[in-house]
C-alpha cells in the first residue's frame, strides 16, 4: 500500500506542477507587461524546466521590466554565464545595473568585465559595481577606478567605505542604512577595549534610536570577553531602543541562554507591546518549567501578537491547561492566533478541538496558508472527521495546488484506502 500511496501522491504532485507550467504559459502570452514579468518571476522560483530559447525571449521582450525579471531567472537559477553577462548591453539602466548585481554574486566578475562596467554612462549601473564589490570585501585598491567618479552616490559610498567620515551624529543621519552599519565597520576597524570605549561613548551619546540600534549591533561583533558584558549593560537599559538592540545582539551572537532570563520576565510584563513581544519570544526559546505560571498570566495581554507567542510556548512546554485557551483561539479572528493555537493543538495532540480544526481548513475565507496549517494538523492527528472535508479538497482542482496535495497527505494518513479509491487504486 505505501508503494501505491506514494504513485498517488506523486501523480497530484504532478498534476499541480503541470497546471502551474500551463497557467504560467499563459501568463506568458499576455499583452501585459506586469503579468508577463510576474510570470518570469514565477519561473525564477519554480522547479519548471526553462530552455535557453525560452529565456532568449524574455530577454528580447520589449518591457524592461520583463527582461528584468529574466536577468534575476538567470541570476537565481545560475543557468548560463554567457546570457547574464550579455544583458550588459541592454539598453535600460536597471536591467544592466541587475546583471551587474548578478554577476557579481556568481563570482563572475574579472579585470575585463570591471573595466566594461565602470565604463558604462549610468550611475545606477556603476553604483551597483562599487556595492557589489564592497559586499564581496574588495580591497581599498580595488576600487580606485571609481574615486573621481561623477556619481556623487558612488563617492560617497567610497568615502563611507575607507573610513574617511566621522561617527558624528549629523553626519551619520545624512546616509542611507546601510551605509550607516559600512561606517561602523570602516571606522572602527579594531575591535579591542579602546574601540570598545569608543563605541560606548557614541551609543550612549547618539540621540537618534535608529542610530543607538545599528551601533549595538555593531558591538555584538566585538569578541565575547568584551561584548558579553556591554551588550548586557545595555539590556538593563530603561531605554527601550536600546534594551531590545541589545537583547537582540545579544542573542544574535551568544545564544539565548538562563542568563536572558530575569530581563525577559520583566520584558513580558512591560507597558511597550514590543517589548512584550519579545519577552514572549525569549521565553518561548528558553522553554524554563518555572515560567509556565508567569506565561499563563499573560494568556489574556491586549495585542494578539504576544498572546500568539505565549500559546506556542506553552504549547511547546506541554501545559495541557492551555486546552480551553486553544479552543477559544481557534475561532478567532485573528490568523495570527489560530496559526498558534493549530501549532499548539499538534503538539498537545488535543482531540477535543477536532471540529475547530476542521472547519477552519474546509472554510474558503481562511488564508491559504492557514488551511494548509490546519490540514497538516488534521493529518497529524488523523482525525476521522476531517475525511469528507479531505476529499473534497482533493477532487477540486481549482482549489490551491498546495492546499490540494497537503489534503492527499494528509487523507493518506487518516484513511489511506479513501485515498486510493479516489484514484481507481484497488
Amino acid at each position: 500500500m505505501t508503494k501505491d500511496i506514494k504513485k498517488v501522491l506523486d501523480s497530484i504532485q504532478s498534476e499541480i506542477e503541470g497546471r502551474a507550467e500551463y497557467d504560467i504559459k499563459e501568463m506568458l502570452q499576455s499583452s501585459s507587461a506586469y503579468i508577463r514579468s510576474k510570470a518570469v518571476k514565477e519561473l525564477a522560483t519554480s522547479d519548471i524546466s526553462v530552455n535557453r530559447d525560452q529565456i532568449e525571449s524574455y530577454l528580447e521582450d520589449p518591457s524592461y521590466s520583463v527582461r528584468k525579471a529574466a536577468v534575476e531567472l538567470l541570476g537565481k537559477r545560475g543557468v548560463d554565464d554567457e546570457l547574464l553577462i550579455s544583458m550588459l548591453d541592454d539598453p535600460n539602466e536597471t536591467v544592466r545595473a541587475t546583471s551587474v548585481k548578478y554577476i557579481t554574486e556568481l563570482g563572475l566578475l574579472d579585470e575585463e568585465l570591471i573595466d566594461r562596467i565602470s565604463e558604462d554612462p549610468s550611475g545606477k549601473v556603476r553604483k551597483a559595481l562599487v556595492e557589489g564589490l564592497i559586499d564581496q570585501g574588495a580591497e581599498q585598491e580595488e576600487l580606485k577606478t571609481f574615486e573621481n567618479d561623477p556619481s556623487n552616490d558612488i563617492r560617497e559610498i567610497l568615502k563611507v567605505y575607507s573610513g574617511q567620515i566621522s561617527l558624528d551624529e549629523a553626519e551619520l543621519l545624512q546616509l542611507p542604512k546601510k551605509l550607516q552599519k559600512i561606517a561602523f565597520a570602516s571606522v572602527i576597524k579594531a575591535r579591542d577595549s579602546k574601540a570598545l570605549k569608543i563605541l560606548m561613548e557614541k551609543i550612549k551619546a547618539f540621540n537618534t534610536p535608529s542610530l543607538k540600534a545599528i551601533a549595538i549591533e555593531f558591538l555584538g561583533t566585538f569578541p565575547e570577553e568584551l561584548a558579553k558584558d556591554a551588550l548586557m549593560g545595555f539590556v538593563k537599559s530603561d531605554d527601550k531602543t536600546v534594551a531590545l538592540a541589545a537583547v537582540k545582539a545579544y542573542g544574535k551572537a551568544f545564544g539565548y541562554g538562563s542568563e536572558l532570563l530575569p530581563f525577559a520576565e520583566s520584558f513580558v510584563q512591560d507597558p511597550d507591546e514590543e517589548k512584550r513581544i519579545v519577552g514572549a519570544q525569549i521565553l518561548k526559546k528558553l522553554m524554563e518549567p518555572s515560567t509556565v505560571e508567569l506565561l499563563r498570566e499573560n494568556l489574556n495581554d491586549p495585542s494578539d501578537k504576544v498572546r500568539s507567542v505565549i500559546i506556542e510556548a506553552l504549547g511547546n512546554m506541554l501545559d495541557y491547561s492551555l486546552e480551553e485557551i486553544v479552543d477559544r483561539s481557534l475561532t478567532s479572528t485573528s490568523t495570527r492566533l489560530k496559526k498558534a493555537a493549530l501549532r499548539a493543538t499538534k503538539k498537545l495532540k488535543l482531540t477535543s478541538v477536532e471540529d475547530r480544526v476542521v472547519h477552519i481548513f474546509g472554510s474558503i475565507k481562511e488564508e491559504n496558508s492557514l488551511r494548509i496549517l490546519a490540514v497538516s494538523v488534521a493529518g497529524y492527528l488523523k482525525y476521522e472527521s476531517a475525511i469528507p472535508q479531505l476529499i473534497r479538497i482533493v477532487q477540486t482542482p481549482e482549489i490551491s495546488g498546495k492546499l490540494r496535495l497537503a489534503a492527499a497527505r494528509a487523507l493518506a494518513r487518516v484513511s489511506p484506502r479513501q485515498l486510493l479509491e479516489l484514484f481507481g487504486v484497488s
